[in-house]
């Protein structure tokens, strides 16, 4: 991510979860002058906490998928237009993973509904 570094996941990683976290950090990194970036990206990432603790909806797909597109389009500067690459990807290609934490409330990889569980106890 970045300045043309490589990440290099295996079929073992959570597609949502990077995401997520790749999310996180551009979120972290906003210099928050434009709204798109500042406000898009931490709504990106709300959406992406419910989903990965069990409390996703089908609508946050569409909304996440809408989200990244006006963010890229809207945004200032290059991280805001780069930002929901990894949103947009992972759901272009994975979005069989998406709807899997959503229905079933079941990451294949075991890397996410951790947090909620760990409240439960």
């Amino acid at each position: 991510m970045g300045s043309g570094g490589i990440v290099v996941l295996d079929d073992e990683s959570c597609m949502v979860d990077t995401a997520r976290f790749f999310t996180e950090f551009c979120v972290d990194e906003s210099c928050g002058k434009c709204t798109p970036c500042r406000a898009g990206l931490a709504r990106i990432k709300e959406i992406y906490d419910q989903i990965t603790t069990g409390s996703g909806k089908m609508e946050d797909i569409a909304t996440l998928e809408k989200s990244g597109v006006f963010i890229r389009d809207a945004s200032l500067c290059g991280l805001g237009q780069t930002a929901p690459n990894p949103v947009l990807t992972t759901l272009r290609y994975f979005k069989d993973e998406y709807i899997e934490h959503i229905v079933e409330k079941k990451c294949e990889a075991g890397k996410c509904f951790k947090k909620r569980e760990e409240e439960e106890q």
